[in-house]
């Protein structure tokens, strides 16, 4: 299942030091159609809006006063941007965004969830033949880890990771999704925290996430905000 994830898990392995690989632009006529419409919801944060080729709606607010990184950068390697070829092929299958606690950051300096600033990725991605036949509920807990924090062993490379609070649910439309927020240990004691909320639609054909978190000290000092972001995140399956 982790290998449509892979490219956003190599920036964030174990969500310690990023490693820019790849991201992609906005969608073409026949990919999706994700807007940035800013100041819908208030002056003090942009709505993103993404329309993926099933029609399904995800969206999401973000402070106006973060920065953003669309698809445009997520899915280009370095200074490379990616061709429009690359770009649809892409777009037949997944969608990116990062998005980070601090103004006019650059993407080069964002240090995942270890980070003293919030850090946060969204992502829809469609699941192949192999990926939907496998497919169950314990995946969407490692999406973006390593290993399953509701596991009996759950740590990988001296780094452990442990559930604080962990729901399932069924939305009216038959999304079935999960939400846990989980405490991320490496060897030296640093401690970081993620709060995740993952879906995967009724037929089993995509998958959607959002994950935010920073340092533990940066988590405590930002939990409202973090909240907001990912209480505001949702999925319209049609």
């Amino acid at each position: 299942m982790r290998e449509e994830f892979t490219r956003i898990s190599r920036w964030i392995p174990t969500f310690g030091k990023l490693h820019p690989s790849s991201r992609r632009a906005m969608p073409g006529l026949l990919g999706f159609l994700a807007v940035l419409l800013s100041g819908c919801l208030t002056n003090q944060y942009n709505f993103l809006n993404y329309v993926n080729s099933s029609g399904a709606d995800m969206y999401f607010k973000v402070p106006a006063n973060w920065s953003d990184f669309g698809p445009s950068t997520v899915f280009s390697s370095g200074n490379q941007k990616i061709s429009p070829g690359q770009l649809a092929q892409l777009e037949s299958g997944e969608w990116a965004n990062i998005f980070y606690g601090q103004h006019n950051a650059s993407l080069r300096a964002v240090t995942g969830i270890f980070s003293n600033h919030p850090f946060g990725i969204v992502q829809a991605t469609k699941l192949n033949s192999a990926q939907h036949t496998t497919f169950s509920l314990s995946t969407l807990r490692t999406l973006l880890l390593p290993v399953d924090p509701l596991a009996k062993t759950s740590s990988a490379g001296g780094t452990s990771y442990s559930a604080s609070s962990y729901s399932q649910f069924v939305t009216k439309s038959g999304m079935r999704g999960s939400k846990m927020v989980v405490r991320v240990k490496e060897g030296t004691g640093a401690t970081s925290v993620l709060d995740q909320v993952a879906e995967v639609d009724s037929s089993t054909s995509w998958v959607y996430l959002i994950g935010v978190g920073c340092s533990a000290k940066c988590y405590g000092q930002n939990r409202a905000v973090i909240n907001e972001i990912v209480n505001s995140w949702s999925v319209r399956s049609r």
